[in-house]
């Protein structure tokens, strides 16, 4: 089996965009920037109209290699690009190749977010279930179903919707929510995604299940219209700076998450003007808000 090395490396206080860029001249397979919290510990937020810093204090530098290759002269190549005194220190880790397509479908199984619903991989839609499913094919589009925020917000819609409600999902990612609100009886339903890629995930998905949702980039979206249900699930930073942008559709429920428990209060005071928000539920420290007119 071949196998591989990450070499970890810790630059305190760099701009590790600029580093990155120096190191595409190395001789590397792949070169990844990580967050040194894990993410339910993490603030930092991928805002690609308001690009963050990726510092060296909150993140290091991942460098993929062959197993066969010499680290030390890798090092010294760092050394010298960066104009260092000294080659860094580094932690050495080494492991199996894999077929990937094959490890990454064994790491997606059916999630139940109730005893009437699941969101399913593909490969695994008729696995026996007497609810309904929302299949989804896992892509750059965040919502697979792993992650709290996620099951919250379908948790919300399977207790709340009405049929024949209209929705905005707003940063749709996978398309998850605005699939399971259609899913589950809503009427007209519409996303809304600033990831090009994932917005096509979103319509992959929206294939999967056989509907027809239209997916729109903020830059084209365009609508006078008022919402039964506005719902979006995005990181906290981002959803006080879209308060101005989401009041205006909120026809009657605001749903929000993305949220961790220390950050509700900041959400609740942005969009005080359009509507009451209150903490309906809670899961690993991320919590779902809504309200309504």
């Amino acid at each position: 089996m071949k196998m591989w090395k990450n070499i970890t490396i810790d630059f305190p206080g760099a701009d590790l965009r600029y580093v990155s860029d120096l190191f595409l001249t190395l001789d590397v397979v792949s070169i990844m920037i990580k967050d040194k919290l894990k993410e339910p510990d993490s603030s930092w937020v991928d805002d690609p109209q308001n690009p963050n810093p990726l510092s060296g204090d909150t993140h290091v530098i991942v460098l993929m290699i062959h197993e066969n290759q010499d680290v030390d002269q890798l090092m010294y190549e760092i050394q010298i690009i960066m104009n260092l005194d000294n080659a860094p220190d580094y932690v050495e880790e080494i492991f199996e190749d894999k077929d990937w397509v094959t490890y990454t479908q064994s790491q997606f199984k059916e999630i139940f977010i109730s005893d009437s619903l699941r969101i399913v991989p593909p490969w695994e839609s008729n696995s026996e279930f007497s609810g309904q499913s929302i299949i989804i094919q896992p892509g750059s589009g965040f919502g697979t179903g792993t992650h709290p925020t996620t099951q919250l917000c379908l948790r919300w819609l399977e207790n709340n919707l009405k049929e024949n409600n209209t929705v905005l999902d707003y940063g749709c990612g996978s398309g998850v929510l605005s699939i399971g609100a259609k899913i589950l009886g809503a009427g007209f339903v519409e996303g809304v995604e600033i990831d090009s890629n994932a917005i096509l995930n979103a319509e992959q998905n929206n294939e999967l299940n056989n509907l027809m949702i239209p997916y729109h980039h903020p830059n084209s979206f365009e609508s006078n219209e008022k919402y039964d249900i506005v719902i979006a699930n995005i990181l906290a930073a981002i959803l006080i700076r879209l308060a101005p942008t989401l009041g205006p559709f909120i026809g009657h429920k605001l749903i929000l998450s993305g949220i961790l428990e220390n950050q509700a209060q900041d959400i609740i005071q942005s969009y005080s003007e359009w509507v009451s928000l209150s903490v309906q539920n809670e899961m690993d420290g991320w919590v779902l808000l809504a309200g309504q007119l």
